[in-house]
């Protein structure tokens, strides 16, 4: 046992007093630091100064426990390890979401009407779009908040993955990458994460029930038939691959049907452009071009230019036939005298016979547009001019030459507007005048006794048949004449 001398020092042999041993162990990812003490005498007190200070020494300063560090001091248990600091943990992103602006079922649905009734007719299985509609959308994710580690350095917070668009034709990424749209004007075909908008829509079966109604703003193929009741609408063409009956078909283009319309008395067909069909029987028909068939039977047809019959009957049986320019067939009316009326009526039709061209009109409209153009120009001119004069007078002339500026924009319009104007002329000027014998009715072979020709204000009721003739108008009446070589060879 060592000896204690009387001045209180230690004599030579005491045994020191136990120094413990302090430790910091900070996590693999550095957000958490641990203290071990090890060799801590039984009566011995840890301080909180020894822990912060070491905790200090070692860069530990974010997250500290003192709560933690305080009972653990006082509690003299120090045979488990402390936690003695904890980073801040990141705030991940959360979940981004893809959002369709369309229906993906593809499925039509009937309509429902305003008085509560359903209408399965228009079950809306066509989607139409315009150029720039936006298809599918992007939300965004809450953002995410960077942490910080025991040091104090940030911790990145994680990114979600974003959401892949559908692939497909005609569709445009925006640039931020967060909006799909459709790159031209037509209807979504959307299966199994693949989205294309196609220019044509297809109905690979009849229009009936299963498929309902269709509108579509592009062109329409219809691989089967159109049924009784049903109505096919589109922007562009159409094109039937079997037969029309007792159906609404009207396009902004052509119609083409490959077997035939039958209206039964309550079908109608229109077109902005041609229309052609094998037959047409009790329809009532409308286009803005030519009409072309092989029989035409007991309709009620409109053509803005020519009504014209080919293939092997070439034939007009019954009904009223109005043409802007010329009705041209076959056959024309029946044996037995069915009722069968031709009318020649158009614009271009009076101005052939009053002897003025149909263009002259636009042109006298197209002069007086640059004879407004010419005076609009003379006083922006005039007005340019008092601004370069108030430019050179004022010492701040920024007001000056922005209204210079302005000026010089809008004589340039003017000007553009007038050369637009002048070529519209020239090429009205080059075209060639309608003679009044360029509006006709011609039968190739026979025009039947019966049949009433209608040509502008003048008609003639048939009381015999007439073989190879074309009728016209000539001196205030309808006249028939031989046919010339070139009108034979249209069939």
């Amino acid at each position: 046992m060592g000896m204690t001398r009387k001045d209180g020092q230690a004599s030579i042999g005491e045994v020191k007093e136990k120094v413990p041993k302090l430790e910091v162990g900070v996590s693999g990812d550095k957000m958490t630091a641990y203290l071990t003490v090890k060799d801590m005498p039984p009566e011995q007190v840890l301080a909180e100064k020894s822990v912060t200070g070491l905790l200090a020494e070692k860069g530990v300063t974010n997250g500290l426990c003192l709560d933690n560090i305080r009972r653990y001091c006082a509690g003299k248990n120090y045979s488990k390890p402390l936690v003695c600091a904890k980073g801040t943990q990141p705030e991940d992103e959360g979940e981004a979401k893809l959002i369709y602006l369309f229906r993906t079922d593809q499925k039509g649905l009937p309509v429902k009407r305003a008085d509560g009734t359903v209408d399965y007719r228009n079950l809306d299985i066509v989607q139409n779009v315009k150029k720039g509609d936006v298809l599918c959308r992007i939300i965004p994710p809450p953002p995410g908040k960077d942490g910080e580690d025991v040091y104090g350095k940030p911790v990145s917070f994680r990114k979600c993955r974003l959401p892949v668009f559908p692939r497909g034709l005609h569709t445009l990424v925006s640039q931020d990458r967060m909006e799909l749209s459709a790159a031209i004007d037509g209807c979504i075909d959307y299966r199994k994460n693949i989205l294309n908008v196609n220019e044509t829509f297809v109905v690979k079966g009849d229009v009936d029930n299963s498929s309902g109604n269709i509108n579509f703003i592009g062109t329409v193929i219809v691989r089967g038939d159109v049924l009784e009741g049903f109505s096919v609408k589109a922007g562009g063409d159409i094109s039937v691959y079997g037969m029309v009956e007792g159906a609404t078909l009207q396009a902004a283009g052509n119609i083409t049907v490959a077997s035939g319309i039958n209206g039964l008395s309550g079908g109608s067909i229109s077109a902005g452009g041609n229309i052609e069909s094998k037959y047409i029987q009790n329809a009532t028909v409308r286009c803005g071009g030519d009409l072309y068939a092989d029989v035409l039977m007991n309709s009620k047809v409109k053509a803005k230019q020519s009504v014209i019959m080919r293939g092997r009957k070439a034939s007009i049986m019954g009904g009223d036939c109005c043409a802007g320019k010329q009705v041209y067939a076959k056959n024309i009316g029946t044996i037995n005298n069915l009722k069968t009326d031709l009318v020649i009526d158009s614009q271009e039709l009076y101005s052939a016979i009053t002897g003025t061209s149909a263009s002259k009109n636009q042109i006298d409209s197209l002069n007086r547009e640059i004879s407004k153009e010419s005076a609009k120009q003379r006083s922006l001119r005039g007005q340019l001019d008092s601004a370069k004069r108030q430019s050179m007078q004022s010492k701040n002339s920024a007001k000056e030459t922005s209204l210079m500026k302005s000026l010089l924009q809008r004589i340039r319009v003017s000007e553009k507007a007038v050369e637009s104007y002048q070529r519209q002329i020239s090429t009205l000027q080059k075209a060639p005048v309608s003679s009044v014998a360029d509006f006709n009715v011609i039968g190739l072979k026979i025009i039947f006794a019966g049949t009433k020709i209608t040509i502008g204000n003048c008609s003639i009721t048939l009381n015999s048949n007439y073989n190879n003739t074309k009728f016209y108008i000539e001196k205030g009446q309808v006249i028939s004449g031989p046919l010339l070589p070139s009108d034979e060879k249209m069939l």
